[in-house]
């Protein structure tokens, strides 16, 4: 797969869902098959969700490099997934920060989510919050 191909999937991804209000993303190759993602997707009803990802697609698709930072309107952490070896999990240096109530955030185990495993987790937030949850 050419890195073109990569975003003109996450374009696709992002447009397909219906309650995302604006894109604010920079698309760069590096290379036929390498390239750099950076910016900001807002959500209904204002949660935001920033992504940094150095993609490589081949031999097959890889985030050499990543950060998924999701938050409320007020600015909350909802979650963040990121490969930075600053928390030991069984996927280091992979991992996944998520709110908890109380505590402030927990640190769990989890590998790169794809762009579409990360639309799913922001609309069950937004779907959870539009039901009082």
């Amino acid at each position: 797969m050419l890195i073109e191909e990569y975003f003109v999937r996450l374009e696709q991804t992002l447009a397909s869902c219906p309650y995302v209000l604006q894109t604010t993303l920079t698309k760069e190759k590096r290379a036929p098959h390498l390239g750099f993602v950076k910016g900001t997707i807002v959500f209904s009803p204002g949660i935001q969700l920033s992504i940094m990802e150095f993609v490589q697609s081949e031999p097959r698709l890889e985030k050499t490099k990543y950060r998924y930072h999701c938050q409320d309107a007020s600015g909350k952490l909802l979650f963040r997934y990121d490969d930075a070896p600053h928390h030991r999990t069984s996927t280091f240096p992979h991992h996944k920060h998520v709110r908890t109530t109380g505590k402030g955030e927990t640190i769990v185990a989890s590998f790169p989510p794809s762009i579409e495993a990360l639309v799913d987790e922001v609309v069950d937030l937004v779907e959870q919050e539009a039901q009082g949850s």
